[in-house]
């Protein structure tokens, strides 16, 4: 037999859900309620009491500036010696999860929440997010913004204005609109084996690699959109050959050439093929 789902549970599973639930109401409201309790609260020890109160979970060593501004509240876990400067808020239709040690400057904005591209859906009232998961050791600079579906994860630093609409691995300094790879923070590992220095180096690359490859097929999906308007096919062998004309004049070492043709020739066949399939 097939579990009936409150709203609620929509909710924090992701799911398309009604707002105006009885039941959401009656906790957005309560939710209002503490966040007067806690942004009028002077007293630091009874502020973070309050905070552990309507938080699902909470470190030891939390501490919260006022004033602070959230949905619910019971979808917000802290770890460890956490610090939120000034005016944060969080938009915790779905769960955000921050680990140990982590430092928000003011008016860091953290949003699960978002709402159909459909005007008609969007409309009706119908909402949904996605869950925000900050790993430990994050700095997170004045004003930044963290978009539905974000994971950061350990030892990253937010510079301060940035928008971070996807997800950065371990060890990086992000920063702009949209957030980008500024650069890689190197952690000291003495007594490294050789292969093990230079296979951490080939990780390294592999991050920067892998970001501009979406970025790249963010364009790719552009001209899918494209096509499909213009009815065109998605094999185009005279631009197929002068991209690879073009990649040979950019490679600098003749070694090279050969291997960086034939995995271009990868990159460019796994994107026909995700066309193709876009466009079935």
């Amino acid at each position: 037999m097939e579990e009936i789902k409150s709203e609620r549970q929509k909710m924090i599973e992701g799911e398309l859900y009604f707002a105006g639930d009885p039941e959401l109401a009656t906790a957005r409201k309560f939710a209002r309620e503490q966040m007067k309790l806690i942004n009028k609260e002077e007293d630091s020890q009874i502020r973070r009491q309050l905070v552990e109160e309507t938080f699902g979970t909470t470190g030891t060593g939390s501490y919260i500036e006022p004033s602070i501004s959230f949905d619910y509240g019971f979808n917000i876990h802290v770890g460890k010696n956490f610090y939120a400067n000034f005016n944060s808020i969080f938009l915790d239709i779905c769960p955000i999860t921050i680990g140990d040690n982590c430092m928000f400057g003011p008016n860091a904005q953290l949003y699960a929440a978002t709402h159909p591209l459909h005007p008609v859906k969007r409309n009706s009232g119908l909402e949904f997010g996605k869950p925000i998961t900050i790993g430990d050791n994050v700095w997170l600079g004045g004003g930044v913004i963290i978009t539905p579906g974000v994971t950061l994860g350990n030892n990253v630093v937010v510079a301060a204005g940035a928008v971070v609409t996807k997800s950065f691995p371990d060890n990086c300094v992000i920063g702009g609109n949209p957030a980008k790879i500024i650069k890689e923070i190197e952690l000291d590992e003495p007594n490294q084996p050789p292969l093990t220095i230079q296979r951490d180096k080939i990780d390294t690359l592999d991050k920067k690699i892998v970001a501009l490859l979406e970025e790249r097929m963010d364009v790719v999906e552009a001209i899918v959109a494209i096509k499909k308007t213009a009815d065109k096919q998605i094999l185009d062998t005279s631009r197929e050959q002068e991209v690879l004309e073009k990649i040979n004049t950019y490679i600098q070492n003749d070694a090279y050439k050969e291997v960086i043709k034939e995995t271009y020739q990868g990159i460019m066949d796994a994107s026909k093929h995700f066309q193709q399939k876009q466009l079935d």
